[in-house]
């Protein structure tokens, strides 16, 4: 790892960036685990940057896209969570109402060792480093299975792509993490995860790059505004916003729309 970057006095701000990298199948920072979940705890945002080298994630990012432009979207109207072992994907185009309004191609991974080569070698690699995070900092014991987590990555498309403000129970999971897939601007110019904390609104548009992991305190209320709504929107473009995240499923029904 490169000299420190971190923000020198962290009890100043909402955001912090953490120097990170990744060495043996684990990302590495520059300051304690423990440190960071004092920080995420307090509510603040983290952001462990190049904690993924971005080529990883890009081509993880790529396969993820040609598999679903090769494969049957599960269906409306019938919930994913009722096949838990399942790997899918599906346009969310708004057309029928959700308790969480949303614009978004959602890819879910129940049981992501069932993916092979280009789509699954990445997979594994980016799901156990996030994972071994995930409970690093939140001091969780959470696993992939159908009754744990499971790998999502979520396409906000450029031309409105977006995720209505919403809040999570803190516990089981305590923590989140969002890993950007895209590149600040090339992939998208505008628009981005933006959370209220107790020491101010922050927006993580400019400085979440792809390979870039967000902590934060999993009951801060959060969204993503609206990516390059300027744009024609194209489902067939992989332009726009990429997030890659852990779902725990008991978890994910008992979110909240603000």
């Amino acid at each position: 790892m490169q000299d420190s970057t971190a923000t020198k006095d962290p009890s100043a701000v909402s955001l912090v960036e953490i120097k990170s990298g990744f060495e043996s199948g684990k990302i590495v920072t520059e300051i304690s685990r423990a440190e960071i979940a004092r920080l995420v705890a307090q509510g603040r945002i983290v952001v462990l940057k190049g904690a993924l080298a971005p080529r990883l994630v890009m081509e993880f990012r790529r396969a993820v896209s040609r598999w679903g432009k090769n494969s049957d979207p599960f269906p409306h109207g019938k919930s994913p969570t009722t096949e838990p072992e399942i790997n899918y994907h599906r346009i969310d185009d708004g057309v029928i109402q959700s308790s969480l309004p949303h614009l978004f191609h959602q890819f879910g991974f129940g049981n992501h060792g069932r993916l092979e080569g280009e789509l699954g070698t990445p997979a594994v690699v980016i799901s156990q480093a996030m994972l071994d995070l995930q409970n690093g900092i939140a001091g969780t014991n959470l696993d992939f299975s159908i009754r744990g987590c499971r790998l999502k990555v979520l396409h906000y498309p450029a031309g409105g792509g977006y995720l209505q403000q919403h809040a999570h129970p803190l516990e089981p999971q305590r923590v989140g993490l969002i890993l950007g897939g895209a590149k600040v601007g090339e992939d998208l110019r505008t628009g981005g995860t933006f959370f209220l904390t107790p020491f101010g609104d922050v927006d993580t548009g400019a400085c979440h790059d792809i390979g870039d992991i967000i902590l934060f305190r999993y009951d801060l209320p959060h969204g993503v505004s609206a990516v390059d709504a300027d744009k024609k929107l194209d489902w067939s473009s992989d332009a726009g916003k990429w997030s890659i995240v852990l779902e725990l499923r008991e978890t994910h029904a008992r979110s909240r729309a603000d």
